[in-house]
């Protein structure tokens, strides 16, 4: 027995220990996958930055993107690097062919703008200006008169000092050449398209996603986790949006990672929930909340001062009365013509009189100087008073029966409800009361404006709190 219960807590153990696994592998393969999405949505624009300090990875992933050297920013850079070759070798005539060459490539530049498409329209303009500053520097010639095509025409020229074309060539080397080497094209496939392979990239993970689905499909069924099987991807509907190959949906994705992660949560034997990144995101959540519930109490407190202020709860005092005095008058009147019927209520109100009764005779003077003896005396008061009480009860009840009756006690109780209300509005009690409120409230705000989230005195956190299975 003992061998059998060991052999079933080593597969219970062993089970566990696999789904919490699994889970874990799932929430790291989601990261890496949201973390490759995100890298590919931002490639584009980081291009450039990628180009310069980590030109490896461009070489990798630009045939992804379908990327390649724009054929007119490359073309202009071999110019360049063909015309300083031709001036360390002194190749006059072939340095006068380079620079027709380049003015002409330069002016096409000007009127086509090779860097649209790239989205890298300023950096054309960069060129530009650029060679207008080294022209300020040089100092004599009219940069102001000077269009984009004349500027361009005039810094590829041996005019008007052929011994400026040198620090020309090697500023554009420095400054202007950066600009159009992180230049490119994107190919168009069959369908007019731009050229995009990251689904190859994602597709493992969908696959992976996929079969992770339908096995937890199969496994609710087993279990009979659902009333009916198609409960299941009807409540994990974000599931099946986030594993189709379309790139608008790929943002379903998070989805799934919060349900796993949701899971490790929940689970007794899982740090995730209780570690350094979520008690973060719980610390910054509840500073958020705090603050705004802090404002928007403040923001309460200080209408209601105002409103007390104004005298606007005396209104609504008037309003509510009024509306209701009535009702209120009529239901007490019944109330008392039930008590006055009810035995058991006058039953306890005869059980009071006997005994105040016996005091009576007690204290009175006049009760005790009657030449009655004591043992005739008390059962005469006792006689009298409820025979007088039961009178005066039958009496009440009868007046309050009648229609007559009821609107007698309705009345007064109207007239007392006026005269609490006219006090509650009017009297020294409502400037008491409205004192009181005012300066409750004000401690209230003081209370509330407390950031008790940067108090100091709050107990030091730990990195785990739960203790995994052994």
């Amino acid at each position: 027995m003992l061998k059998r219960f060991r052999a079933r807590w080593q597969k219970f153990r062993s089970q566990l220990t696999w789904r919490l696994a699994w889970d874990l592998f799932m929430v790291y393969l989601a990261l890496l996958n949201l973390g490759l999405i995100l890298f590919d949505l931002t490639y584009l624009w980081l291009r450039p930055q990628y180009f310069r300090h980590l030109p490896a990875l461009t070489r990798l992933y630009d045939p992804v993107k379908g990327i390649e050297p724009h054929p007119v920013t490359e073309a202009y850079l071999d110019l360049t690097r063909r015309l300083g070759e031709e001036l360390e070798t002194g190749q006059l005539l072939a340095v006068e062919g380079t620079l027709a060459e380049l003015r002409q490539l330069s002016m096409s530049m000007v009127a086509d703008n090779p860097f649209e498409r790239s989205g890298q329209e300023r950096s054309l303009i960069r060129m530009l200006v650029g060679m207008r500053e080294k022209f300020e520097q040089e100092g004599d010639v009219p940069v102001s008169e000077l269009s984009a095509e004349e500027g361009v025409s005039l810094y590829w020229s041996l005019e008007p000092d052929p011994g400026r074309l040198g620090p020309r060539l090697e500023y554009f080397n420095q400054a202007l050449a950066p600009l159009l080497e992180v230049n490119y094209q994107r190919i168009y496939d069959l369908g007019g398209e731009l050229t995009d392979h990251f689904w190859r990239l994602d597709l493992p993970f969908l696959l992976i996603f996929a079969a992770e689905f339908f096995i937890r499909w199969y496994l609710a069924l087993r279990r009979s986790t659902y009333s009916r099987w198609f409960f299941f991807p009807i409540l994990n509907w974000y599931d099946i949006l986030g594993i189709l190959p379309v790139k608008q949906l790929r943002f379903f994705r998070l989805f799934r990672l919060v349900s796993v992660y949701l899971r490790l949560s929940r689970s007794e034997h899982s740090i995730v929930g209780d570690d350094f990144i979520s008690r973060t995101i719980k610390y910054f959540a509840n500073i958020i909340t705090e603050e705004i519930s802090d404002m928007v109490a403040l923001r309460i407190l200080n209408e209601t001062q105002e409103e007390l202020r104004e005298g606007t709860h005396k209104r609504i005092i008037r309003t509510v009365a009024e509306a209701h005095r009535d009702a209120l008058a009529a239901q007490l009147a019944i109330q008392i013509r039930d008590l006055l019927a009810n035995e058991q209520v006058r039953q306890q109100a005869r059980e009071f009189l006997d005994a105040n009764l016996e005091q009576a005779v007690e204290s009175a003077t006049a009760l005790r100087m009657m030449p009655v003896p004591d043992i005739v005396l008390r059962p005469l008061v006792n006689v009298v008073g409820q025979a007088v009480f039961s009178a005066f009860a039958d009496t009440l009840e009868a007046t309050l029966s009648s229609a007559e009756g009821q609107e007698a006690v309705r009345t007064m109780i109207g007239e007392a409800v006026d005269g609490l209300v006219l006090e509650m509005t009017e009297g020294e009690l409502e400037e008491l009361v409205r004192e009181i409120s005012i300066e409750v409230i004000g401690h209230m705000k003081e209370t509330v404006a407390v950031r008790k989230w940067a108090l100091p005195d709050r107990p030091p956190r730990t990195l785990l709190t739960r203790d995994l299975v052994d």
